[in-house]
């Protein structure tokens, strides 16, 4: 790993050293500053001549993050970083890679044209919204999946009657996916949207009477379409409801929601929050996954092979 560099923006430090003590490196120094008007700046404080730069970055909102992420991969090619890969644990603008009707943008493809613009060469992510996003890079992009990290996660809790919900038709392949290691019955939520994070109706299709769920998708955000969920899976007699979202963005209202819904437990990975003191929302961590991603692009390993 000699001509490895490991380095993080600001956003993504704490799970930066996680991943870079199971690799057994140090993690580079990168000095970023944001000026009294606003402005950001940022320097690496090494050489990197020569190297495979791995960034780790968290580019959810606000906006700063992702800007800061774009400077530094500039940085690091004026200063002849031989390749840069991103390793972005959660993609924003994923679930906007269609027009919506007229007179819209793709920002989902904004997002792509920047980030090859400013010379990155690889990206490893986590649990894509939808795969049509790969569509729109012509660099690799390695969308690892969180599968494993909750099917360990779900088999030790050891829960009879077992029953893996999907929220909605598009996640029915991800559940059966988890059907392979978990042995439970399947469920799906029917739901007709008004728009985003607003749902007019809701129906469950597949018996959950006397059963104990676990929801699964790959994000949550406002929370208020999966506690809604919850709620009415326990009103068609289910014992119990959990959820496991890869990507908890928890925005708005959300933890209050969470604590009034009818969740047992909201399991979600550190690809945006790192850390929650809530005893309904409980994290578990990917930095073992993406350091593997590491260790495996650096050996020339299959990346398919994790899942």
């Amino acid at each position: 790993m000699d001509s490895l560099k490991l380095y993080t923006t600001p956003s993504a430090r704490l799970l930066g050293s996680k991943i870079a003590s199971y690799l057994g490196l140090p993690l580079g120094e990168v000095y970023s500053e944001k000026f009294s008007d606003g402005e950001l700046f940022v320097r690496f404080n090494e050489s990197v001549r020569g190297q495979t730069v791995f960034l780790l970055s968290k580019i959810n909102m606000p906006y700063e993050h992702f800007f800061e992420m774009l400077m530094t991969v500039d940085a690091a090619r004026r200063s002849s970083a031989r390749e840069v890969v991103l390793i972005i644990p959660y993609l924003p603008h994923s679930r906007q890679e269609r027009r919506d009707g007229q007179r819209t943008s793709i920002s989902s493809r904004m997002v792509a044209d920047i980030i090859q613009l400013m010379g990155a060469d690889r990206i490893i992510t986590l649990d894509l919204h939808t795969n049509a996003i790969e569509g729109f890079y012509k660099i690799p992009v390695d969308p690892l999946s969180s599968m494993r990290l909750f099917v360990d996660h779900i088999n030790a809790l050891q829960l009879e009657n077992l029953c893996l919900c999907s929220p909605d038709f598009g996640g029915i392949k991800r559940i059966k996916q988890y059907k392979k290691f978990v042995h439970a019955d399947l469920a799906v939520i029917h739901k007709e949207r008004l728009k985003a994070n607003q749902v007019a109706h809701m129906e469950v299709i597949g018996d959950v009477h006397g059963k104990n769920i676990v929801i699964i998708d790959d994000m949550v955000d406002t929370a208020g379409t999966l506690c809604a969920a919850a709620n009415i899976l326990m009103e068609q007699g289910a014992l119990s409801v959990r959820a496991y979202c890869t990507h908890g963005l928890l925005s708005g209202d959300a933890i209050n929601t969470i604590a009034q819904s009818s969740l047992v437990k909201l399991c979600i990975t550190d690809t945006v929050v790192e850390a929650i003191d809530h005893p309904k929302i409980g994290i578990v961590s990917c930095s073992e996954l993406l350091a593997r991603a590491i260790q495996n692009l650096i050996s020339s390993q299959s990346l398919s092979s994790m899942g």
